[in-house]
């Protein structure tokens, strides 16, 4: 396996564990949401994007581990990249720094690294 592979991997399995953890977390913070004067319609909208971005985690781990197994998906896997990257920027602007926020960080410069180290897709002549 290339180095760009398994730094991609490990993007993979981070991104992975995070969402995981961030799913367990649900079972802690909704009960107090819950608990809490705020309106329902709030507390149901946190627990619907809680959820949705768990899942966003879990399955974007999964991605980027199998198209990287694919020829020619640098730019694919770059693009992807932007994703973790936004994240990691809008959690640090909207939380601060936190777990989170250090992890999704290492998942996005492991895939930037393993994306850029990849072969470019080799370009065939017209026919």
């Amino acid at each position: 396996m290339t180095v760009a592979r398994c730094l991609i991997l490990s993007a993979g399995i981070v991104l992975f564990c995070t969402g995981l953890a961030h799913l367990l977390g649900y079972s802690h913070v909704i009960p107090i949401l819950v608990a809490s004067s705020a309106p329902r319609h709030i507390v149901s909208a946190i627990k619907g994007l809680w959820l949705t971005y768990s899942a966003h985690l879990v399955l974007l781990s999964v991605a980027i581990v199998w198209i990287s197994r694919l020829s020619g998906t640098r730019s694919l896997l770059l693009f992807l990249a932007l994703i973790p990257v936004a994240d990691a920027i809008l959690m640090y602007h909207f939380v601060g720094l936190f777990i989170g926020f250090y992890a999704v960080s290492i998942a996005a410069l492991l895939l930037l690294i393993g994306g850029w180290l990849l072969p470019h897709a080799e370009k065939h002549a017209p026919q």
